[in-house]
């Protein structure tokens, strides 16, 4: 009776292991992908995004991310930046810091302002420098939250130091012109400086802006002048309405009033359209 007992229990416990084996087996088979660092031995098509995409679905944070982005940008698949926010909200909540800044850019143009606000604070209390930048612009412009030049230099002050150029360009600018702390044009040149030599126009136009007017520096035409004409040829306009300033006056340059026009015209700021008709109709001031 006892062989009996044993022989049938052995029965069913190989039974189970089989039944346990040939699940895996169907597992296994039924799963495409190895794990996610595999994902990467793909061209950028569409293995690998079946691939993120398989694992996302198993919850994967950082696949989900990797599909938000494609989604979001519209690379191998088509833009839909619905579903990039669907796949960016489910590795946000996750705690994955990328995704709760990328969610909340989405926001921002959404123009869903709290809920941008809300994301990006997480993603810039994690040390985010664009989160923290994006954060500092809310607060200056006063969208979701009551403007507050304060906490907006705080937190340009906090990505500046992390290398983010828009940053450091707005950390000069509130230096420059005493937004939320004392104005310091020793300052403002120092941050401009630091975007100038990332070959940033605007860092180029502020810095000889300083030139031209003595702010900081010693007044300085023909510096002005160069500084204005490289980022002119970086397409900036208003260096370009600058130059045709210059060119009028005869400041730094030798006077050109032809020259001015066509630097006013390339402007095309409602300063630049003034002076152009001034100078096209030599009109007496």
């Amino acid at each position: 009776m006892k062989k009996v007992i044993l022989v049938s229990l052995f029965l069913v416990l190989l039974f189970a292991g089989c039944v346990a084996n040939n699940g895996q087996n169907v597992s296994k088979q039924n799963k495409k992908y190895g794990e996610i660092e595999d994902c990467k031995i793909y061209p950028e098509d569409f293995r690998r995004f079946d691939c993120y995409k398989e694992k996302a679905n198993e919850g994967d944070i950082v696949a989900q991310s990797w599909v938000a982005y494609y989604y979001n940008v519209g690379q191998i698949v088509p833009k839909n930046q619905a579903k990039a926010t669907t796949w960016y909200l489910s590795a946000a909540k996750a705690g994955d810091v990328y995704s709760q800044r990328e969610l909340g850019l989405n926001y921002l143009q959404f123009k869903d302002y709290e809920e941008a606000f809300y994301w990006l604070e997480k993603a810039a209390n994690s040390n985010d420098a664009i989160a923290q930048r994006e954060m500092a612009n809310l607060y200056d412009k006063g969208k979701s939250v009551k403007k507050d030049v304060n906490k907006a230099f705080e937190y340009y002050k906090k990505a500046a130091f992390q290398g983010d150029t828009l940053a450091e360009n707005q950390l000069a600018y509130y230096y420059q012109y005493g937004y939320g702390v004392e104005k310091d044009f020793n300052k403002a040149k120092y941050w401009y400086e630091k975007t100038m030599k990332k070959g940033d126009a605007y860092g180029l136009s502020q810095i000889a802006y300083l030139y031209a007017n003595g702010y900081g520096v010693e007044k300085d035409y023909n510096k002005a002048y160069d500084l204005f004409l490289k980022a002119a040829q970086k397409g900036d306009k208003y260096s370009m309405s600058w130059l045709g300033y210059l060119y009028e006056k005869g400041f730094g340059i030798k006077k050109d009033l032809e020259k001015a026009k066509v630097w006013y015209i390339k402007a095309g700021d409602d300063y630049s359209k003034k002076r152009f008709y001034i100078l096209e109709n030599k009109i007496k001031e």
